[in-house]
């Protein structure tokens, strides 16, 4: 049994909607099918998950909800004429309009994409509608339960031999409606896909698997064929944004192999997300990166020799709600690396507890910087890996701020200039893909 999860682009209209169908039906194994909110239909249309956040908005602020909320509900009307069904949602477009002027939370208005989407997906395929608020759930604190979703979708699919479940949202003890992340589809997908033991999870969107590298900033990079659980979590993490980073976590706990698939190009192979690969350690799997982070500098003569002084510095960040993402140290100095976003409100109280707490000789912070990371298997063993790295920066010219490597050989993370990135990124990438 194939769990199927397609995305936004995959159902931007019904002739999306007709294609999601006709690749169902090439393998009568696809039997359970997460869906998202339609997506762009041409570059300058907006998404309905945008669309609906703007109606939280309007009815925050006191807008015309009901003149954002048309055009949606006139989206789903076109694709259920275009699809030829007998399907009539106008009272629930009325109730939610309702809720929505009447003060709906974020979560509620967001979640409605997916909601319309996989009423209209269901009585397409003529497949049982399951509802995630019903059974995929959130604590009271807005985080995933795990365990109990398990369980619950787990018994509200037993007897059935195929369904239609929304992505991206679900329940919390109090009836209330949560969601993920924005791309939190793909954990909805991937649950969906551990609750009924699939043998595969394929995730449909508009790209023939996963790059090598970002499209936007490197011209046609070549598509991974095959790469692991803990690869992508790390390119993910690192800005790659085919698969979210979270969707990985329950599939890996029933191993369950994923495979990135094209929609527009179902005869592509796609991409394989599985345990272990045959790749030969110290082999390049991908390169990802992020701009908008910044480092925190602290330097104080002899501070190798103080006892708990990191641990004084990563105080200070907890105490401000700073999330830190790379550490690097010598001999008297200390950098962290935060996101920009994360940093700015704290920057000046963060600032004067660092100083309180280690009195350094310097203290600063250093915006419009960039994380690189070169992912891959077995390459703190392989000696040819970091050479060709830092031959491929050098040559270009890019002068690198900052080196983290992970404990688990499993990446090399450089932080350079924001003016640096595309650079950079361009010459690692054919530096390591030279017949790309």
């Amino acid at each position: 049994m194939i769990t199927t999860k397609f995305g936004g682009t995959s159902l931007a209209d019904g002739q999306r909607f007709a294609m999601v169908r006709s690749i169902l039906a090439m393998d009568d194994r696809r039997r359970f099918i997460v869906v998202s909110a339609p997506g762009k239909r041409h570059p300058e249309d907006v998404k309905i998950t945008d669309q609906l956040y703007r109606c939280h908005e309007a009815a925050r602020s006191g807008g015309d909800v009901a003149a954002v909320f048309q055009p949606i509900a006139q989206r789903f009307r076109e694709i259920i004429r275009e699809l030829g069904l007998a399907l009539d949602l106008e009272d629930e477009f009325k109730f939610t309009l309702w809720v929505m002027e009447r003060g709906a939370g974020q979560a509620f208005c967001a979640s409605r994409g997916e909601y319309f989407s996989g009423r209209i997906m269901a009585a397409y395929l003529n497949l049982p509608f399951v509802d995630p608020a019903q059974c995929v759930f959130f604590d009271d604190h807005g985080q995933f339960d795990g365990e109990m979703a398990q369980q619950s979708l787990s018994a509200r699919l037993s007897g059935l031999d195929g369904a239609v479940m929304p992505g991206f949202y679900g329940g919390t003890p109090d009836g209330a409606v949560a969601t993920f992340s924005r791309g939190g589809s793909d954990i909805s997908g991937a649950i969906l896909a551990r609750a009924t033991g699939a043998e595969v999870y394929e995730n449909w969107t508009d790209v023939s698997g996963i790059l090598a590298a970002d499209p936007r900033i490197v011209a046609n990079p070549q598509s991974i064929k095959s790469m692991t659980y803990r690869e992508v979590r790390e390119l993910a993490y690192l800005g790659a944004t085919v698969l979210h980073e979270d969707a990985i976590y329950p599939v890996k706990m029933a191993g369950i192999p994923v495979n990135i698939r094209n929609t527009m190009c179902p005869e592509d192979n796609g991409t394989w997300i599985v345990a272990e690969s045959d790749a030969p350690a110290g082999a390049i799997t991908g390169i990802a990166g992020r701009l908008g982070y910044s480092a925190i500098q602290v330097e104080k003569e002899r501070s190798n020799t103080e006892v708990g002084y990191c641990r004084k510095i990563l105080s200070c960040l907890e105490r401000n709600g700073v999330p830190f993402e790379h550490l690097a140290t010598g001999i008297g100095s200390v950098s962290l690396v935060a996101p920009t976003a994360l940093l700015m409100a704290h920057r000046e109280s963060l600032l004067h507890d660092i100083h309180e707490a280690v009195h350094p000789d310097t203290l600063q912070i250093i915006d419009g910087l960039a994380m690189i990371a070169v992912v891959g298997r077995g390459m703190a063993g392989r000696k040819q890996v970091a050479g060709q790295l830092f031959s491929a920066v050098g040559q270009a010219g890019v002068s690198v701020r900052l080196i983290d490597q992970g404990t688990k050989e499993l990446n090399i993370v450089l932080g350079v200039e924001e003016s640096d990135y595309a650079k950079a990124m361009n010459a690692i990438y054919h530096g390591f893909f030279p017949n790309a």
